[in-house]
């Protein structure tokens, strides 16, 4: 009897390591997202501080308004048919194999050509 009553409390020592380590890989986890979070806010941050750097330059040297501005990011968001808030990845040409690649890839999927990256988009 006492065989049984022994092997029943190393399976609830095992299932108990088991959820232990279960645990601390969502924690691992959950540690990771955190980070990832904590980089792209800095990071829109940043973009956020460039590009009102950005417009006060052109606003004061080129006498560019508001307006202007918002017509234009208008007309961007409505380049691929929807008016909503987003930039579409465009079509690019592979200068080397000629075929058509995502403008969000860094080189060309098919022969492996890296592509030159424009500052925006």
């Amino acid at each position: 009897m006492s065989g049984m009553w022994l092997s029943g409390i190393s399976s609830e020592a095992e299932g108990m390591e088991s959820w232990r380590a279960a645990r601390t890989t969502q924690l691992n986890d959950v540690l990771s997202l955190r980070t990832a979070v904590r980089d792209l806010s800095q990071d829109v941050a940043k973009l956020a501080l460039l590009n009102q750097a950005l417009w006060e330059l052109l606003r004061t040297k080129l006498r560019l308004t508001d307006q202007e501005l918002e017509q234009m990011a208008r007309e961007i968001d409505l380049r691929d048919g929807r008016a909503d808030g987003q930039i579409t990845a465009q079509a690019v040409q592979c200068p080397s194999c000629n075929r058509i690649n995502n403008s969000k890839h860094a080189k060309c999927l098919y022969c492996g050509q890296l592509f030159e990256k424009p500052i925006f988009g």
